[in-house]
């Protein structure tokens, strides 16, 4: 689907807080859902007309996506949407991974302390499982981000916690990836019911080390890549 001057009838609208950064938001999920496509030009008067706010707030938040990585161009060429390369992609999730290790660590001690409660996890995990059963992959995808938002949240870094905001929007785009994503909706939830009962035990062994997180979240986050890449694999 297009987003040129005939526009999108199903883009979502932003939320009316933060304009500018919610309106990047928006085009940061309709990218990763791919409403609008890699290459694919970014015409500013049709955002405009589709989202229904004025062009200061659309003008600020292709200024952010663009400052980013995720547009390119700028200027009078326009923008266009960008394309994420193999080595981009391994970028973001090595940069991924090194972020939610420290915020990992510092939630599961402030949910040891008790000044934080690790039920905000299960929040996210019902709404994969109702996003499953209405077959709606968009929801699963911001249900899979919520999960480890709640992760950020609850670990209380203000300076990892802005780090890991400012590449929310990449790993969007990166989780619905063909390599990333798995086709089975029911699964994701599964998933993340099993990395949070890791979680859970961690939190009730006070005296364990955390050593271990890196790999446990590679492991969480790499699942579907490594069956996808063993399943290609047996078939050679």
């Amino acid at each position: 689907m297009s987003i040129g001057n005939t526009g999108i009838i199903d883009l979502p609208q932003p939320k009316r807080v933060s304009l500018s950064e919610s309106v990047a938001d928006t085009i940061a999920e309709a990218i990763a859902t791919r409403i609008i496509v890699p290459g694919e030009r970014i015409v500013e008067s049709s955002l405009v007309e589709k989202l229904g706010v004025s062009r200061v707030p659309v003008r600020e938040a292709l200024k952010v996506l663009h400052a980013q990585g995720i547009l390119t161009g700028g200027g009078h060429r326009g923008y266009r949407v960008a394309v994420f390369d193999p080595d981009t992609t391994q970028q973001v999730m090595e940069v991924r991974l090194s972020l939610e290790t420290f915020l990992l660590r510092d939630a599961i001690q402030n949910w040891r302390a008790g000044v934080e409660d690790p039920r905000a996890l299960q929040k996210p995990i019902d709404d994969m499982k109702a996003s499953a059963r209405a077959g709606s992959l968009r929801n699963s995808l911001m249900a899979d981000l919520d999960f480890h938002r709640a992760i950020r949240v609850a670990a209380r870094n203000p300076v990892v916690g802005t780090l890991w905001d400012t590449i929310a929007r990449h790993v969007l785009i990166v989780f619905n990836f063909d390599r990333y994503r798995d086709e089975d909706l029911d699964a994701i939830p599964r998933q993340h019911e099993e990395f949070r009962d890791q979680i859970m035990t961690l939190i009730a062994q006070p005296t364990t080390k955390l050593d271990g997180l890196y790999a446990a979240l590679e492991d969480h986050m790499l699942l579907i890549e490594r069956k996808k890449s063993r399943r290609s694999t047996v078939g050679l």
